[in-house]
């Protein structure tokens, strides 16, 4: 696309001012971003990936395979790992790596990204490319403006057309329910060359080199430090888990920015922010004070956060059987209707006792107890459904049977998350074994 703002304008101009690459900055990629790679063909041949030399190698195929040893290149002196090369009909190689340079320049911040490829077809030398692909450009003020070269894509191609110009490009991840394309221009999971230089305004803001281990977007990282004062105080205190949250949710202002203060005046660093917010919004269910540092700064975050995931899993479940057993007490006049016939069947063995459940908030009981879902799918509108509860003598549930009254079967008896118990086939057979019981309380 054509510039058409100033500053897109202003880029378009000052990125054919770029300094050229230093030697130090062409040569990296190729010594330290692919693996100095050996290549062991079954005849005894190691292919060397750094320069394309084939070299005969007196070496068993099982030392190859267990990783034992490495073999020195007599062409250019690589120490080359030996892998196996089990594609014998195919004589090529080929490896790329996208590799981001960050550097100031005009008081912007630039990220300068190239394609490197290396290239190697068996009995030529390695073939090196390296073409610049696109730039990050960074105001000092936060604002991006994106220059790229063409390219092709689709779900199953990706081809940079390296002699096009460059022309102002966006952001442009997409996803559908059958495929997702990255962000093209997103530098996230690039190879960075390890000297940074930034302006003075970033520096001054808290930039730190290892602020690029975050695994998050580092466009990001710089345009909220340039924009946004709280990410400079979650970086200049140290509360990197915190400003990393903040990027993954794109949520630039922080909730509970009080305790976050509390957290920096105590010297508290907090490891694990996406837990320390669930906590926190767990303090404020449970209106315990988020301004007292005994709560905000626990020693042990992971144990104090589970403590509170328990209680409140308690009352959140307490509240749902009440809620259904509100909601049961609609359906208690018909299913007495349909079944009331059979209550006050009882079937007894030594150890087992199988009844009917005699009314719907019996159902909600039941499947509480249970944890499955006799209640949640309605078992007591299922006019050919008998459902009857298995316990042993102390009470303690064991099983739950569905009897289908159109067939006199056994449709299905569950255990508690629907496993079965020790005493599966005693309560089908005891069952089985009343059936004219339950025949003779039908035609009733």
């Amino acid at each position: 696309m054509k510039p058409k703002t100033k500053l897109q304008k202003q880029v378009v101009e000052l990125s054919k001012h770029l300094p050229p690459l230093t030697e130090a900055q062409k040569t990296y990629p190729y010594e330290h971003l692919f693996k100095k790679t050996g290549y062991y063909w079954k005849k005894g041949e190691v292919w060397c990936q750094c320069c394309g030399c084939v070299d005969e190698v007196l070496k068993p195929l099982l030392a190859v395979s267990i990783g034992v040893g490495t073999h020195i290149c007599p062409q250019c002196g690589a120490s080359l790992e030996l892998e196996h090369w089990n594609q014998s009909n195919r004589r090529y190689s080929n490896e790329n790596r996208i590799y981001s340079i960050i550097q100031p320049y005009k008081g912007w911040m630039v990220i300068r990204s190239f394609d490197v490829q290396r290239n190697n077809t068996k009995g030529n030398d390695t073939r090196l490319f390296m073409s610049e692909i696109y730039q990050n450009w960074i105001s000092e003020d936060g604002k991006e403006v994106i220059l790229g070269k063409k390219y092709t894509r689709s779900p199953f191609h990706f081809y940079w057309i390296y002699n096009s110009e460059m022309d102002v490009k966006f952001h442009n991840y997409k996803a559908s329910g059958y495929y997702e394309m990255h962000d093209v221009f997103d530098v996230s999971g690039n190879y960075f060359y390890p000297t940074i230089r930034v302006t003075p305004i970033l520096k001054r803001n808290g930039w730190m080199n290892k602020l690029l281990n975050l695994n998050v977007s580092v466009v990001d990282v710089i345009r909220q430090l340039l924009s946004n004062p709280v990410a400079e105080t979650m970086v200049k205190t140290g509360q990197l888990s915190v400003f990393r949250h903040m990027l993954l949710k794109k949520q630039y202002t922080i909730p509970y920015a009080h305790a976050l203060n509390i957290c920096n005046r105590n010297g508290y660093k907090i490891e694990d922010a996406s837990m320390w917010f669930d906590y926190m919004d767990m303090l404020a269910y449970f209106n315990l004070d988020t301004h007292n540092s005994r709560y905000v700064c626990p020693q042990d975050l992971k144990a104090e956060h589970d403590k509170l995931v328990k209680r409140k899993r308690r009352i959140e479940s307490k509240r749902k059987l009440e809620e259904r057993l509100k909601e049961a007490s609609q359906w208690e006049k018909e299913y007495k209707k349909e079944k009331g016939r059979f209550f006050g069947l009882c079937i007894n063995a030594e150890d087992i006792v199988i009844t009917v459940l005699q009314s719907v908030s019996e159902f909600v009981e039941e499947a509480e107890i249970m944890h499955h879902c006799v209640y949640s799918n309605q078992y007591f509108k299922k006019k050919d459904s008998l459902i009857l509860s298995a316990k042993d003598k102390e009470g303690k549930h064991l099983e739950t049977v569905e009897l289908n009254l159109a067939t006199m079967q056994v449709v299905q008896s569950r255990g508690v998350c629907n496993k079965n118990t020790e005493y599966h086939n005693r309560i089908i057979g005891l069952v089985k074994q009343n059936i004219g019981l339950i025949r003779k309380k039908m035609a009733s």
